[in-house]
């Protein structure tokens, strides 16, 4: 019974303290006026009575039937009491409520954190016990080719003589490469690339379904029955190829494609005099890399046919390096060839003086093409001019000088001293018998300059002997530097070839001044009035200025060419690298532009690959784990999109 009233008590106490608190807002004399006094007493003393009494009462008082009573401080300490009891009560409901609350949200925390953000157990994923570790790197089992799995032995493929000449790199036979994506404006491209890929689909397949149909055809003598079975052929292969591929049976070009394809394999089949097409169902190119590693500079981390490439500390050239920097393998130095660098090759081979212009999004492996095209060019007999660090040249020279000849030219010493000595230590052998004729010299050097030049009889001195001269006199470097360059862009006696990276910096806002320039020191020298980019920007003759009208004169290059990349890692405003991009495309006749895409999806499965051979990352030691995990080799995919620079992140994280 007490149970029953005290449940009835907090209801009539819910009502009293709610009209005691409206009288104290009022503020009437100090009493609280209050209804159902009488009854509420009545039922705590014992005698409950009408559960509704006492709503039926405040009614009554509302409609002014009868009037509110007065209590006094004695009855008001007793309703305070109720009160605290009933308060007790609340909390201690609110607290098993927030208790509840707080065990479902650790529920669901636990829930979440299950989760890994795939369908699957995450494998790499690092567990409390190893990050509070104290293992280090080199408690690690030390990495061996044992390692490796079969299956990424059998993958990666090193081209047989280590690196290929570029007549064997043009002609190479590769993957395509990754279809344009739409989603970086590409649409237009990609649509084109769909129509082509489903037209090479439908081809293959109409040529599975005629085959065996068509060698019953070329038995037949009477060219009366050859036509009508070539009729009934084209009929009854467009039924079954549309039976079979519902969905893109019903493109609107799915009959054009099928009569295009069966018309082309029947051509062939009439010259060849059989139904076997040659090449048909040959097995798709597989990804090959090239090792540029070399015994005679084994402890070098770049070899010496890539000088003077070098690792840079803050993401540098590339980030091809950061590959040989992390492999376990210490004893191979790869680099996957692109279909990029098989088309620069072909361009190379093709063209006495050729210039190109590569560009691509960040980290698709624009430095590794560049790179691989050096390689291959310094084993063909080339001398290569390579600057591969074009942001560290246009604003770490030190100091820049005028000119004392060339009015308007400035020169930095530093730097070209630099470039002759690198010049002189790749292809020193190479520039033998080649000379600097009197005409070359009076164009960059004063009388009074010559005279100062060792071995210079005044009709001609040896490139070998100039590139000395320039290591012991920096001042005169810059001239040196220009002659040189000059001199091997006339001459056809060797090819030359200049390749220049992150050649979209030196179309930005300049970093050097002098006040031969502007008096006042603010606006920067033009990069094309620096001794050492007049050359490369003179011959590639783009521009990045909307306004101008006419292109400035190039120079050639006689025997050879010049390739200069972009680059995406480094301050460059976005409108001069697209304004440049515009600039090479407008000029498509003199110009071959080409765009180094993402990896393709066998690309990515064969760099999985030679990361798990060479040992690096995660790779190291999962002894094939990753590589024959569909699921995560595809997870790898989507994370990095594909993006060189991305992919190696991936597979450390």
């Amino acid at each position: 019974m007490w149970r029953a009233g005290r449940l009835l008590l907090r209801s009539h106490q819910r009502r009293v303290t709610g009209n005691i608190l409206a009288a104290q807002w009022n503020g009437v004399d100090q009493t609280f006026a209050c209804f159902g006094i009488r009854s509420f007493a009545r039922k705590v003393g014992g005698d409950l009575g009408d559960p509704d009494e006492e709503l039926r009462e405040m009614q009554e008082v509302e409609a002014g039937k009868i009037r509110a009573k007065e209590i006094s401080a004695t009855d008001m300490e007793f309703y305070s009491q109720l009160v605290d009891d009933d308060s007790d009560d609340e909390e201690d409901e609110n607290a098993l409520l927030t208790e509840e609350y707080k065990r479902k949200q650790v529920a669901i925390q636990q829930e979440l954190d299950s989760r890994t953000g795939r369908v699957w157990k995450d494998p790499w994923e690092i567990s409390e016990e190893r990050w509070m570790s104290t293992a280090t790197f080199d408690d690690l089992p030390k990495w061996t080719p044992e390692f490796v799995s079969r299956v990424s032995q059998e993958r990666v493929q090193i081209h047989s003589d280590g690196i290929p000449t570029l007549s064997t790199l043009a002609s190479m036979s590769l993957p395509e490469p990754a279809s344009p994506n739409p989603g970086e404006g590409k649409t237009k491209d990609y649509a084109t690339y769909r129509k082509n890929f489903h037209y090479k689909y439908i081809e293959a397949k109409v040529m599975e379904l005629a085959e065996p149909k068509l060698e019953g055809i070329l038995k037949l003598t009477d060219m009366n029955d050859k036509q009508d079975a070539v009729d009934v052929l084209f009929e009854t292969v467009e039924e079954e190829l549309r039976q079979k591929e519902e969905i893109l049976g019903k493109h609107p070009h799915f009959s054009k494609w099928v009569e295009r394809a069966l018309e082309t394999y029947l051509q062939n089949a009439k010259k060849t005099g059989t139904a076997q097409i040659s090449g048909h169902g040959a097995a798709d190119p597989q990804p090959v890399f090239m090792d540029c590693f070399d015994d005679n500079d084994a402890d070098a981390m770049v070899p010496s046919i890539l000088s003077p490439l070098k690792p840079h500390p803050q993401d540098g050239t590339g980030r091809m390096v950061e590959d040989w920097e992390l492999s376990a393998h210490k004893k191979t130095k790869r680099i996957l060839i692109r279909e990029s660098s098989s088309v620069i090759a072909q361009a190379l081979e093709n063209n006495e003086s050729s210039k190109i212009f590569v560009h691509g999004r960040k980290g698709v492996g624009k430095t590794a093409v560049l790179a691989s095209v050096v390689a291959s060019a310094r084993k063909s007999g080339y001398i290569v001019m390579y600057l591969p660090d074009g942001d560290r040249l246009r604003k770490n020279g030190y100091f820049v000088t005028p000119n004392v000849l060339r009015k308007g030219m400035f020169d930095l010493q530093n730097l070209s001293q630099e470039a002759c000595a690198q010049l002189l230590e790749n292809h020193g052998e190479d520039l033998q018998g080649l000379e600097a004729d009197n005409e070359s010299m009076t164009k960059y050097f004063e009388e009074s300059q010559l005279s100062k030049v060792t071995d210079y009889n005044g009709e001609s001195i040896a490139l070998v002997d100039l590139l000395n001269y320039a290591e012991e006199k920096k001042n005169h470097a810059p001239m040196c530097y220009s002659v040189v360059v000059d001199r091997l862009m006339s001459q056809d006696e060797k090819p030359f070839l200049m390749v220049m990276d992150e050649f979209n910096c030196f179309y930005d806002r300049g970093h050097y001044f002098h006040m031969a320039y502007d008096e006042d020191v603010r606006e920067a020298i033009p990069y094309d009035k620096i001794n050492l980019f007049e050359h490369a920007m003179s011959a590639m003759s783009l521009s990045a200025d909307e306004d101008e009208i006419e292109p400035k004169e190039p120079m050639q290059i006689r025997r050879g060419g010049i390739i200069v990349g972009t680059t995406e890692s480094h301050a460059v405003r976005r409108k001069v690298t697209s304004a440049l991009v515009d600039s090479a495309q407008s000029r498509s006749g003199s110009i071959q532009v080409v765009e180094v895409p993402r990896f393709s999806e066998i690309e990515v499965e064969h760099i999985l690959a030679n990361f798990e051979a060479t040992g690096i990352g995660k790779l190291r030691l999962d002894r094939g784990d990753t590589v024959m995990d569909e699921q995560e080799v595809e997870y790898l995919k989507m994370v990095s999109g594909r993006v060189g620079q991305k992919l190696l992140d991936a597979s450390f994280l």
